[in-house]
């Protein structure tokens, strides 16, 4: 080989097989999407057995009457601005301001632990209210507690997610993002809830 051809090979650029950290991104975002593809079916489908049962029932309770309407109205105001501090949790990680970044974290964290402290409170006061709501009081109460339930599970895992997260020696950017479009997905999954179960009034 004459070293003209040589120098040609050495310049010629080489194939490069993407590293595990270049793949790993995009695999975690698009199955974080496909997981919530199908976990909103799990959501739509109370939310869809909940109007059923309301419209069929012979006689179905006024929610406004049995259930505390404005501390849900708080709850919900917690829920929402947690989802503006995940947002700058991640801002301010692609910005590398890491001080900024553990403030808001910590920030959401409490925010969604209030939530779930509320439905807490709310759960035991409807056990131990004047009526007594239990899980298997009527359809109306049986439910609440499915739906509500199912979603304060889906709090539970995103807070243990942002948690762990949070006391991490080294959070990536990436892992950041992935674990916000979880709890966005967990805010704006509230929003119907509150607004069918809570605030529909009945006919």
């Amino acid at each position: 080989m004459s070293t003209s051809a040589a120098g040609a090979a050495a310049l010629e650029p080489q194939p490069r097989t993407p590293s595990h950290s270049e793949v790993d991104p995009s695999v975690g975002t698009v199955g974080m999407w496909v997981f919530l593809a199908t976990d909103a079916m799990g959501f739509a489908g109370l939310l869809t057995a909940y109007a059923v049962l309301r419209v069929h029932a012979d006689q179905w309770p006024d929610p406004q009457e049995r259930l505390a309407v404005l501390q849900a109205a708080v709850m919900t105001g917690l829920l929402v601005t947690s989802s503006f501090t995940m947002t700058m949790t991640v801002r301010a990680a692609r910005a590398g301001r890491s001080s900024a970044r553990a403030l808001w974290h910590a920030t959401t964290v409490v925010l969604g632990a209030a939530f779930l402290g509320g439905q807490a409170l709310e759960y035991a006061h409807l056990a131990r209210g004047p009526r007594g709501m239990g899980l298997t009081t009527d359809t109306f109460a049986g439910t609440f507690y499915a739906v509500t339930g199912y979603h304060g599970l889906h709090v539970l895992v995103g807070l243990a997610i942002l948690a762990g997260l949070f006391v991490a020696p080294r959070v990536r950017v990436r892992s950041l993002e992935v674990a916000s479009i979880f709890w966005h997905f967990v805010d704006l999954a509230w929003i119907p809830i509150f607004a069918f179960v809570y605030l529909l009034p009945v006919s």
